[in-house]
């Protein structure tokens, strides 16, 4: 038997090893122990113009032995910077384990200087490979970049005319409808902040009583009254006041305004209150008038209107009043009454009337009207003549 050559032994050992390792390679064992996926998380997304992009992705060791992965950005938008991180540290590669996974994410952001990213589609991609098992995958996104829509709010708190004029003695109400946007009924507490001193109270729509919370049903509204009463004397201005409702879901607010014009208050009154004169037939007689503003709003354009017998004239000095200032000093106002040159004897009624812009105040007068002197010396001389020729008829007739 003839001896086989060592060199020729240990070629064939060596070509039986290679053969060894290509079975290996392609058989069941192998793929079991090298086997990866990955893939973007989300197959779609969808952001704002002002949010930062990151998409994740899921990276899967399926193989039984550690294996490391290498990837890379395959399709971006043209201009826009892309990495892959975790943990904020941007990667090229990454060990892992037999059978373990990792999040890794795509960070994408368009070239400097752009504040919004324009709405749009914008595809994404990336490839890992596998080192041992020389396996390469490759996964595909689109990024859709829209304006969102917010969502509705649990409760809204609106009304048609959020600010009202008026006086500072005046009531003001305000009409405001309150809508439960949330899936459940909701007690709605109601809150308003008005200014120190002033009432504030709700009313549910065309009922008087006061309440401070209402029940809504879900997907429904309902409408209250806010009335409101400014303090004693506020002053002329414009005072905002904050309505609140709310619920466990969520709050709503509304601001309104009221804008006080001022009281408007006028009263004419004489020298000791006296509503009363007198004078002869055809001679005048003068009564002053005082004038107050009692309210805190000028009165602008004072007129002055009497109400007087047939034939009989009222002179007011001055005629009008321009301006008086509120809560000022009284104005003076000579009234001349004159009674008509046939008037009888007697007493007679007088209105008087002064008129303002918002305010007026009337005045009821009696003016007597007496005999002249000069028809009081002729009645005595004639009652003195007849006295006269009476005494000397009896004296007369007691002679015979």
């Amino acid at each position: 038997m003839k001896k086989v050559p060592g060199f020729i032994l240990a070629l064939t050992f060596w070509l039986s090893g290679l053969g060894v390792q290509a079975a290996w390679a392609q058989s069941p064992a192998m793929s079991l122990a090298y086997d990866f996926s990955a893939a973007f998380t989300y197959q779609g997304q969808t952001v704002s113009p002002d949010s930062e992009v990151s998409l994740e992705i899921t990276l899967n060791n399926l193989g039984l032995r550690g294996d490391t992965f290498d990837f890379e950005v395959t399709q971006a938008p043209e201009g826009w910077t892309t990495e892959i991180s975790r943990f904020s540290v941007a990667l090229t590669g990454i060990y892992l384990a037999g059978e373990e996974r990792a999040s890794l994410n795509l960070l994408t952001w368009p070239p400097e200087g752009t504040d919004l990213i324009p709405e749009g589609e914008y595809p994404l991609a990336f490839r890992v490979t596998s080192r041992a098992g020389g396996k390469s995958l490759e996964s595909k996104t689109i990024l859709r970049v829209a304006s969102r829509q917010k969502s509705p709010q649990a409760l809204t708190l609106s009304t048609s005319y959020p600010e009202i004029s008026g006086p500072s003695d005046g009531r003001f109400a305000f009409s405001l409808d309150i809508k439960n946007n949330s899936a459940e009924d909701s007690l709605v507490n109601l809150i308003a902040n008005p200014p120190q001193n002033w009432e504030a109270s709700f009313k549910p729509g065309y009922e008087e009583k006061q309440i401070s919370s209402i029940q809504i049903p879900k997907s429904q509204s309902r409408s209250v009254t806010l009335d409101i009463s400014p303090a004693y004397q506020a002053e002329v201005g414009t005072y905002p006041i904050k309505v609140k409702a709310e619920t466990p879901a969520g709050t709503a607010e509304a601001e309104l305004t009221i804008n006080l014009t001022g009281t408007y208050k006028m009263r004419m009154v004489t020298a000791n209150d006296l509503l009363s004169v007198a004078t002869q037939v055809g001679q005048p007689v003068t009564v002053s008038l005082y004038v107050l503003n009692e309210g805190s709003a000028s009165q602008r354009e004072i007129s002055f209107l009497a109400v007087k017998p047939d034939n009989w004239q009222v002179e007011f000095k001055p005629e009008k009043l321009v301006d008086l200032p509120g809560r000022g000093n009284p104005t003076v106002v000579e009234m001349t009454v004159t009674p008509a040159p046939n008037a009888l004897v007697g007493d007679y009624g007088l209105g008087v009337s002064a008129q303002g812009e918002k305010a007026q105040s009337a005045l009821d007068f009696r003016v007597t009207v007496r005999a002249s002197s000069t028809w009081t010396w002729v009645g005595a001389a004639l009652i003195v003549l007849v006295v006269v020729a009476m005494g000397l008829t009896f004296r007369k007739l007691g002679r015979r």
